[in-house]
Order: C-alpha cells, then sequence, then structure tokens
C-alpha cells in the first residue's frame, strides 16, 4: 500500500510524503502506483514552474525497494502572497487527486493507498 501523509499548518499544506507500493498491478503496470506518481512529480513540476521554486530544495525521490515509491514534497515559505496562494493551490489539487485515487480504487479490505492527515509538520 503506498502511505501518503498531507501535513498542514493552520490551513495551509506544508508537505506532502509518499512511500509504499499500491500491489494493485504487476510491477511496471500498476496503474495506481503510476498515478500517485504523476500526480506527485505534475505538482513539483508546477511548483518550479508557475512559482518559482528550485525543485532541488523542495522536492526529494528515492528508491528504498524495487518497486517502492519514496517521494516528499515540501512547499518552501518563500515568495510574495499570490505565489504562495499559488503553491496552495497546486498542492490542495494534488491532495484531491490523491484522494480520488484512494475513493476509486480502494476496494473493501483491499486497500491500494492511504491517505494521513497531519498537524505537525514533518522533516
Amino acid at each position: 500500500m503506498i502511505s501518503v501523509i498531507v501535513c498542514r499548518e493552520d490551513n495551509n499544506i506544508r508537505a506532502i510524503y509518499a512511500n509504499g507500493h499500491a500491489g494493485y498491478g504487476k510491477s511496471g503496470e500498476d496503474i495506481i502506483c503510476s498515478a500517485v506518481s504523476t500526480l506527485l512529480f505534475t505538482a513539483a513540476n508546477a511548483l518550479e514552474d508557475i512559482c518559482g521554486y528550485d525543485g532541488e530544495s523542495f522536492f526529494r525521490i528515492s528508491n528504498e525497494g524495487k518497486d517502492d515509491v519514496n517521494l516528499r514534497i515540501t512547499v518552501p515559505d518563500q515568495g510574495d502572497d499570490e505565489t504562495k496562494n499559488r503553491a496552495q493551490v497546486i498542492m490542495r489539487t494534488c491532495e484531491l487527486g490523491l484522494i480520488g485515487i484512494a475513493r476509486d480504487y480502494n476496494e473493501g479490505k483491499k486497500r491500494y493507498v492511504e491517505i494521513i492527515h497531519s498537524r505537525t509538520p514533518e522533516v
């Protein structure tokens, strides 16, 4: 299962972490892993392109296992109010996509994506 932690400070999303493997399909053919990765990479690219953030400072990816995803997006606390608002729209959109995947694909006892909301940012 992929565990996604959405960390908030007040009403703002400060970070999204994803770790694990969905196990929905064979390695390389798992549409849930692909969808989660696509959402997170798109959010990271949008934070770079739209907000002007440096990807090296907020985006981390590592492979702990052959199939596991381990991604972290930490929203930089920089820029003017408009930039920060855009960053929040990007992160909230990513969160909604992740929630939608969990809602549409988790079936009874078969859980592929778990969304955890946290009020304490983890570093």
